[in-house]
């Protein structure tokens, strides 16, 4: 496999730290650091690692996560739910910056299992450290709307869980059939060496 390009990361981490850094701070401005914690809003502090360090586990959590967080940012949109401006950097510029990225670096193996893990501990660490009320990433109650469906939240967060993993497995496979064999990762997720191109 090429070695990546210094460079190109250097641009695509900027990319996403800036999608950061707005978005970021557009909560912080308006009284809602804990949102800084949904998946897709800490995607892009992975995406931004993942380029700068040349870490594709990073990038390529970050690519699953915005591919299975975005269509449900979309419905939420489409079913009554305010926007705010910024959210497009993550949700629109990041997916793209993703993309990229991991076909700069190529993709590790088992990436969809590594984006669930990481995703099962998020959902712990908001559990803990955010406001029952805002329900960050789904992880103190059913989503508003949904109870009738899933009176039990247990059950409703396993499927909530089974379906991301499922997804993630999907998109894995499929980002793996477009980069081809050679751009598959090393065993250990790993990219050999850099150029300063």
């Amino acid at each position: 496999m090429a070695a990546p390009s210094t460079s190109r990361l250097r641009v695509l981490g900027g990319l996403a730290a800036m999608a950061l850094i707005v978005h970021g701070g557009n909560h912080v401005r308006r009284g809602s650091p804990h949102d800084l914690l949904w998946m897709c809003n800490v995607a892009p502090l992975l995406l931004a690692a993942g380029c700068f360090l040349a870490k594709p586990d990073l990038a390529a959590i970050a690519v699953l996560w915005l591919a299975f967080g975005t269509p449900i940012w979309l419905l939420d949109i489409a079913t009554g739910s305010g926007i705010i401006l910024t959210t497009f950097l993550p949700h629109v510029l990041c997916p793209v910056v993703a993309v990229l990225a991991v076909r700069e670096m190529g993709l590790p193996r088992r990436a969809w299992l590594k984006a669930t893990g990481a995703l099962l501990a998020l959902v712990g660490l908001t559990r803990a450290l955010t406001p029952s009320e805002a329900n960050v990433n789904l992880s103190h109650r059913v989503w508003a709307g949904w109870e009738a469906m899933f009176p039990r939240y247990d059950t409703y967060f396993a499927l909530v869980a089974a379906a991301a993993a499922l997804t993630f497995f999907v998109l894995d496979r499929a980002l793996a059939a477009w980069l081809g064999p050679g751009r598959r990762g090393t065993a250990d997720g790993m990219t050999r060496g850099a150029s300063t191109t």
